[in-house]
């Protein structure tokens, strides 16, 4: 027995003899145009958090946080200064981001909000846009302040990422938190090239480079450039200075 949709498109392939090549193709070519926005809108749709809700405990640094219940949550699209871990110096202003965070949503109810196809991060953690009780979200907040950069990734939602752009360029033109020495410094008149697969970016002397495919290679004159248009500073060869 045909299903629904072998029936469907029996009927708008093929009418009175003739071949896909007919009248009806247009109809054809615009339901499955519709078909596959549907199924690309469904690939960043996330799934509800099963416990969306929880009081922060701790911050570990600028974009991560632990719940009363245990959990260790990511917050959503954002990245801040790595603290010391024990092995390396701090970054400059993780310190400054980490306290920031504290003091906005340390013991805080808060609720969280799956914006994230997959839900976990590599490492296990919830990714989630983590929101105050007044509706703000520490994503936001953080971006916006100049305490954290937005850290772009496939499995976020297009809305999620635009808004944290937004408030991005925004911080960088009123050199808000760290823009306002971070754009000072001799790496920020040094040039980049971004990989628009990954959204990460490198110093174009960094070996890594050599990597990216030719078509997926963005050059960007100066750091705010990279930062501008989106992109994360990639792992290796990391530019940022740490605290003396």
């Amino acid at each position: 027995m045909q299903s629904h949709m072998q029936k469907l498109l029996r009927h708008l392939c093929f009418t009175g003899g003739k071949s896909l090549f007919s009248a009806r193709l247009p109809v054809l070519a615009v339901f499955l145009l519709l078909s596959l926005t549907a199924l690309a809108n469904a690939a960043v749709t996330p799934a509800p958090l099963p416990r969306p809700h929880g009081k922060i405990a701790k911050c570990f640094d600028g974009d991560t946080i632990k719940l009363t219940d245990r959990r260790t949550v990511r917050l959503a699209g954002i990245d801040s200064p790595e603290m010391d871990h024990g092995k390396t110096k701090p970054q400059y202003y993780a310190r400054e981001a980490m306290e920031h965070l504290a003091h906005l949503a340390q013991g805080k109810e808060v609720r969280l909000v799956a914006v994230d196809a997959q839900g976990k991060d590599r490492y296990g953690r919830l990714v989630a846009d983590v929101t105050l009780p007044d509706g703000r979200s520490l994503s936001d907040i953080m971006v916006h302040d100049g305490a954290a950069f937005v850290y772009p990734h496939s499995d976020l939602t297009p809305r999620l990422q635009e808004r944290l752009r937004k408030l991005q360029h925004e911080a960088i033109a009123a050199r808000r938190g760290m823009w306002a020495h971070l754009l000072t410094l001799p790496a920020a008149k040094k040039t980049y090239l971004g990989n628009r697969e990954s959204m990460r970016f490198f110093p174009t002397d960094c070996a890594e480079v050599q990597h990216i495919k030719p078509r997926n290679r963005v050059f960007f004159g100066t750091l705010m450039d990279a930062f501008m248009a989106g992109y994360a500073p990639a792992r290796p060869c990391n530019f940022w200075p740490t605290v003396k």
